[in-house]
C-alpha cells in the first residue's frame, strides 16, 4: 500500500528494548468486543442512535497522571470503551504519551520534550492534575509510557475471542521550526511498532488520529505509511476548529476539499468536529447531506486546573469563542464545555475530560445502551 520508509524500519527494530509493560493495577476484563466497538465508531451517525461512544481524553486525569499506565487502566478498569492517549518523539526517536511538547506542567522535568533523549525523560515523575508528584498507596511514582509500552498494557485487555477495549492515539504534530516532527512519519514509526507485536486483535483495536492539515490527501497518506483499513482499528481526521471555514457560519462544507476527499475515502473514517459556538460553521458539516463517514466531538474541561490549556502545557487561561457573546471577562466555558451539542448534533463519539459525567448524562438522553457493544 505504500514504499517503505527505510529510516522508519530501522527506528522500529529500537524500540523494543522499552517493551515490557508493568501493570500497575488489577487487569478487569472487558465485557465488549473491539470490532462492536469500531464498528459502532465508524457507521454513519444517526441523529436517532441508542449509543453515543465516549472515550476518556489522556485516560482517568481526573485522579492519575494524564496518560499514564495507571490512566490507561484506570479508564478501561471503568469499562469506558476507548481512551486517547498523545504520541509525540524524543531526540533519540523514541515515542512516548505526552500531550506536552513541554514537560513542566506534567512532570519533574523541564524543556523541550523533542530536544531530549529518552533517558532524560524518563528521569522525570509525573504530576497529577493538581501539580502534586504522583505516589500510589505503594509509594511508586508514575513514569512517562512509552507507546510500545501502552500498547503492551492495552494486549492485556485483549482476549482471544475479541474482547476488549480501544486505544486512539492522537499524532501530534511538530509544534515549531526547530521541532523535527514530521506527524506521517510519526504515524508510521507508530505502526512499525504496532506492526513488531505480531497481534492482529491488538491492532484492531488501535485507531490513529490526525489533523486534516497534517494528513494532507489520502494518496500521500497512503504512500508514505503502511496504514491497512483491514489491519487496523480505524483512522479519526480533525477538521481543525481554527480554520477560517469553521469560524464563518455561512460556510458551505462542499467548498472544502479536503474535507470532501476524506469523506469518499474507501475506508472508514470518523470526523472530529469539534464546535467553538453554537451556529458556527461547523454545524453545516455536521448537517452536511452527503456525509459518508462517522463524526466524533470532543467535550473539553474549561475549569481550573486543566482550563483550555494549549500544547506547551501553559495552563491555563479561559476565553470566549462565541463572537456573539457580550459575557464579563474571566473563564467563560465556551460550548465545547457542553456535551449536549455533541448529543443534539449527529456523532458517534465523545473524547472527554469527565467521561463519567459525560457517560450519565448520555444515559439520562437515552444514548448510552453500552449493551450493543457485546454482540
Amino acid at each position: 500500500m505504500r514504499t517503505s520508509l527505510i529510516s522508519t524500519s530501522i527506528f522500529a527494530m529500537c524500540f523494543s528494548s522499552h517493551a515490557g509493560a508493568e501493570t500497575l493495577l488489577p487487569v478487569k476484563p472487558s465485557p465488549y468486543l473491539v470490532s462492536a466497538i469500531t464498528r459502532n465508531m465508524f457507521r454513519l451517525p444517526k441523529s436517532d442512535s441508542d449509543l453515543i461512544l465516549v472515550s476518556a481524553h489522556r485516560g482517568s486525569w481526573e485522579v492519575y497522571p494524564e496518560n499514564s499506565a495507571y490512566a490507561l487502566q484506570d479508564a478501561w478498569n471503568s469499562q469506558i470503551e476507548a481512551v486517547e492517549v498523545d504520541a509525540r518523539s524524543t531526540a533519540d526517536k523514541e515515542i512516548i504519551l505526552s500531550h506536552d511538547y513541554r514537560i513542566e506542567r506534567e512532570s519533574t522535568g523541564s524543556g523541550l520534550l523533542y530536544n531530549q533523549n529518552y533517558s532524560q525523560v524518563q528521569g522525570a515523575n509525573l504530576r497529577d492534575r493538581h501539580g502534586r508528584v504522583f505516589k500510589d498507596p505503594q509509594a511508586r511514582v508514575a513514569k512517562f509510557l512509552t507507546f510500545s509500552a501502552a500498547l503492551d498494557l492495552l494486549a492485556q485487555y485483549i482476549t482471544d475471542d475479541g474482547h476488549g477495549y480501544v486505544m486512539i492515539v492522537d499524532v501530534k504534530a511538530a509544534v515549531d521550526d526547530q521541532d523535527p516532527t514530521d506527524p506521517i512519519e510519526l504515524t508510521q514509526r507508530c505502526l512499525d511498532i504496532l506492526a513488531a507485536k505480531k497481534n492482529s486483535q491488538l491492532s484492531k483495536a488501535v485507531v490513529f488520529k490526525l489533523k486534516a492539515k497534517d494528513a494532507v490527501d489520502i494518496g500521500t497518506f497512503l504512500n508514505r505509511t503502511t496504514y491497512n483499513p483491514d489491519l487496523i482499528g480505524g483512522l479519526i481526521i480533525v477538521e481543525n476548529p481554527d480554520d477560517d471555514n469553521v469560524k464563518d457560519s455561512s460556510y458551505d462544507p462542499h467548498q472544502d476539499t479536503v474535507y470532501d476527499q476524506w469523506n469518499v475515502a474507501p475506508f472508514p473514517v470518523q470526523f472530529e468536529m469539534n464546535q467553538f459556538y453554537k451556529g458556527d460553521g461547523l454545524q453545516a458539516y455536521f448537517d452536511y447531506a452527503d456525509q459518508k463517514q462517522g463524526f466524533a466531538t470532543y467535550h473539553e474541561s474549561n475549569y481550573y486546573p486543566e482550563g483550555v490549556a494549549n500544547s506547551a502545557g501553559k495552563c491555563c487561561f479561559g476565553h470566549n469563542t462565541d463572537p456573539t457573546s457580550t459575557a464579563p471577562g474571566g473563564i467563560v466555558p465556551d460550548y465545547r464545555g457542553d456535551p449536549e451539542m455533541a448529543v443534539v448534533n449527529r456523532t458517534n463519539l465523545i473524547t472527554t475530560d469527565w467521561p463519567d459525567v459525560v457517560g450519565d448524562m448520555l444515559r439520562e438522553f437515552g444514548r448510552r445502551n453500552t449493551s450493543e457493544l457485546s454482540r
